[in-house]
């Protein structure tokens, strides 16, 4: 009798356009995780989402955590593109730290799978990107930004002279991320849409007018009121 052979596995098939294939499975793997976290994602449905077959999704990154890194990655990557320090270079030190505040703010609102991410890496205490060289690079620009424009502010005699740029990013994202973050628990208590565009444009100003607050030496950049005492 003869024995039935077992048919040999068939290839890989990158398709005709592997970057386009590589592009669909990183879309599909950045909803999959901003839904349902990394533990919570399954390549399967990134597969299934994307129209590959699931071995393409391991041929083009290698497991499930290298395809996690990948979506990091680009998470990092667009957020830095709407804070785009060329674009402040044209600009003066007080109008430049303006845009700036403003830029970051508009990308976490429009881009609200950024916040999903960024909790997602944080509960696992940063451990994928950890050794991700990549992603801290994308910093140095804006920072080496911040710091030309406190150094101009200064040489103006408008800007304080012991800004650190890096407290003072934390610090700026900080009121842009917050808002988004928890948009619908403060909505909810302190019972307001936080979502209205009036509201929306009245928060962009509020911020970019407390950075620059603190820039110029906090109250002492504005005239007394007549309740102000003095």
């Amino acid at each position: 009798m003869a024995t039935r052979q077992r048919p040999k596995s068939a290839p890989v098939r990158t398709g005709r356009d592997p970057a386009r294939a590589r592009e669909k499975i990183l879309n599909a793997a950045l909803r999959e995780f901003a839904a349902n976290g990394y533990s919570g994602g399954r390549i399967e449905a990134i597969a299934r989402r994307s129209g590959v077959a699931k071995g393409l999704v391991f041929h083009h990154f290698g497991n499930k955590e290298g395809l996690y890194l990948a979506v990091q990655q680009r998470m990092y990557e667009s957020l830095r593109q709407r804070q785009n320090e060329t674009q402040l270079e044209g600009l003066g030190p007080v109008e430049g730290m303006r845009r700036l505040v403003v830029d970051t703010f508009r990308g976490f609102r429009e881009m609200p799978w950024i916040i999903r991410l960024m909790n997602e890496e944080n509960l696992h205490r940063a451990r994928h990107i950890r050794g991700a060289k990549g992603i801290p690079a994308l910093y140095n620009p804006l920072l080496a930004a911040i710091e030309r424009l406190v150094a101009a502010g200064r040489e103006q005699g408008v800007f304080r002279t012991d800004v650190e740029p890096v407290g003072f990013y934390v610090a700026l994202s900080g009121l842009g991320y917050f808002y988004q973050s928890n948009r619908y628990t403060l909505g909810t208590v302190l019972q307001v849409d936080l979502g209205e565009e009036a509201r929306i444009a009245a928060y962009e100003t509020l911020i970019a007018d407390m950075v620059v607050a603190y820039l110029q030496g906090g109250a002492a950049a504005f005239p007394a009121g007549p309740h102000d005492g003095g």
